[in-house]
């Protein structure tokens, strides 16, 4: 389930720019399958930095995230282009902070719930224990 939409990428910045970012062959429409890379890519991005924290693929999506995922989209259909966009770049980087502090536990996910944390089967150790040998070198050099 993807974070945001290209409908969450239209809200957010005009559809002739939108057209602008990803019409390759001229068509004057939006490349639907471009955007839906572009959101896949942020995604990706922002579940590396939540994984440990939450389970991911979040379900249901806060609003933030559905906000820096498409934010990110943006950001990265404008590098797609190489064009310059600074403000774009400072959503982008102000996601990647808030993230960053997610992964911390610095800042929380509303409405998510955290990752189950590992049983307390890896904290206790495991011993062995048998019999003593019935056949070693020592024993065997004899034959």
């Amino acid at each position: 389930m993807a974070y945001s939409t290209e409908a969450d990428l239209k809200d957010r910045v005009d559809e002739a720019l939108l057209i602008q970012l990803t019409d390759r062959s001229g068509t004057g429409v939006v490349d639907s399958a471009l955007v839906t890379t572009a959101i896949e890519d942020a995604d990706a991005l922002i579940n590396g930095f939540i994984s440990p924290v939450y389970q991911v693929p979040l379900s249901p999506v806060p609003r933030i995230v559905r906000e820096y995922s498409a934010a990110i989209a943006i950001y990265r259909l404008h590098l797609y282009r190489s064009i310059d966009a600074p403000a774009w770049k400072e959503a982008y980087t102000m996601a990647i902070s808030f993230f960053s502090l997610v992964a911390e536990r610095k800042v929380a996910l509303e409405g998510v719930v955290d990752k189950p944390s590992p049983s307390g089967v890896l904290s206790q150790s495991v011993g062995f224990s048998s019999e003593e040998r019935t056949f070693s070198r020592t024993k065997l050099s004899e034959w």
